[in-house]
């Protein structure tokens, strides 16, 4: 079955259709953005604007968007973004949650594979989850403050955002870091003495003071890590706790206790800790005993 959730940030749609013996569960956040463009005033060819959109900011020239310079970059954003973050992470299934009996009555409980899905609006539209302007830079400028809501043309080049303690670039393509934001993630220092949480999360000190930290995609670099699974984590607990109270997902599931029984789990308490690399449903008995199959199985179907 498919089912979706409604989140403010994203809608996640869980499918179950796909699972069988090999193949996990699929789980799809898909995030509708509204694309506004931001144009010099009085419909001049160039004009400016300023950082962060705040009138005591610098200024930047800017351009006049044309319609195939919008297009262009639009499809730019939604392909390398999306790229980026989908078919990342694989979660595993430690609540029992979602178990299917498969060809000759054998029942697996499935993991869960990480999906994400850009949809490119007007920004008019009424069901986008975020809004978000563009101005279009002029050649001569080389940067522009921009934000999670506010972008600018040259957001999706890869740029040098830092240098790391051995005189290394840091490189960024600062809308992923910003579609990071849209999911939900925070810069990957808040919470540390340098970054209080109720402070300025947007300090410099925000995006890594550690080699380490400095190249997280939620700092100044483009690396991926398991913290960044937790919109998705964030799903599935809802899903699996849905299905655990009112077998929405999979009513058959209702009738197959031996997979949630034998593992043990509970779907308010599970971990869904995140993964990196594939791997494959498991049996009632393997999820019980803690056995993460990484090569595909060898058993019948």
């Amino acid at each position: 079955m498919k089912s979706t959730i409604q989140f403010p940030r994203f809608d996640a749609e869980l499918n179950t259709d796909v699972c069988d013996p090999m193949n996990n569960a699929e789980l799809m956040l898909t995030l509708r953005l509204g694309f506004t463009q931001i144009n010099p005033a009085a419909g001049a060819a160039e004009g400016t604007y300023h950082d962060y959109n705040r009138a005591t900011a610098p200024t930047r020239k800017i351009i006049k968007w044309t319609d195939a310079a919008w297009t262009a970059w639009k499809e730019n954003f939604v392909s390398t973004a999306q790229s980026f973050w989908t078919g990342k992470f694989w979660l595993v299934n430690d609540a029992g949650s979602f178990p299917f009996m498969a060809r000759g009555g054998q029942t697996y409980i499935p993991n869960v594979w990480c999906r994400m899905k850009i949809v490119a609006q007007e920004g008019t539209a009424t069901d986008n989850h975020h809004a978000i302007e563009v101005v279009r830079l002029h050649a001569s400028e080389s940067w522009f403050g921009s934000h999670e809501r506010l972008y600018d043309s040259k957001d999706t080049n890869l740029v040098q955002k830092n240098t790391d303690s051995a005189g290394n670039r840091v490189m960024q393509r600062a809308h992923v870091h910003e579609v990071g934001h849209l999911l939900g993630l925070g810069h990957v220092d808040i919470g540390k003495a340098h970054c209080p949480a109720s402070g300025n999360t947007n300090d410099a000190a925000c995006y890594g003071i550690a080699d380490d930290d400095m190249r997280s995609v939620m700092g100044s670099g483009m690396e991926l890590r398991l913290e960044h699974a937790e919109p998705w984590r964030e799903a599935i607990r809802a899903f699996s706790v849905a299905e655990a109270v009112m077998g929405i997902i999979n009513p058959a599931s209702l009738l197959l206790p031996l997979g949630r029984l034998m593992v043990g789990g509970n779907p308010l308490t599970a971990v869904w800790p995140a993964k990196m690399r594939r791997h494959y449903p498991r049996t009632p008995e393997e999820a019980a005993a803690g056995t993460l199959l990484t090569s595909p199985p060898r058993r019948a179907a």
